[in-house]
């Protein structure tokens, strides 16, 4: 059915078409594109890794800056309940001595 020469076509199709690929999902995710010795021959600019790491940064920068506020603003409000507490027991104290008089 198939001869030498349909076979060995046949791989030279299957691994041109392989290779291709390759370095198609390799620039698509933003990997190097290499030769056979490994020497890189292109490497695409604004890839989605690029993007995503970009993001990641923005979002590490927000992160820090909420973390900063909730700290920041908890100690402010731990002060603020402990002066209300205060308020509330100088103000149940002072009931308990019009009461008593």
């Amino acid at each position: 059915m198939w001869g030498p020469f349909e076979m060995v076509a046949a791989i030279v199709v299957v691994t041109t078409i392989g290779g291709l690929m390759t370095d198609w999902l390799k620039a698509k995710h933003g990997y190097p594109i290499t030769d056979d010795e490994g020497n890189v021959i292109r490497q695409e600019k604004g890839t989605r890794g690029e993007a995503h790491e970009a993001r990641i940064e923005a979002l590490e920068k927000r992160l820090a800056v909420l973390e900063r506020i909730a700290t920041d603003r908890g100690i402010q409000t731990a002060d603020q309940i402990e002066a209300l507490r205060q308020l509330d027991r100088l103000d149940h104290e002072q009931r308990i001595r019009e009461t008593s008089n």
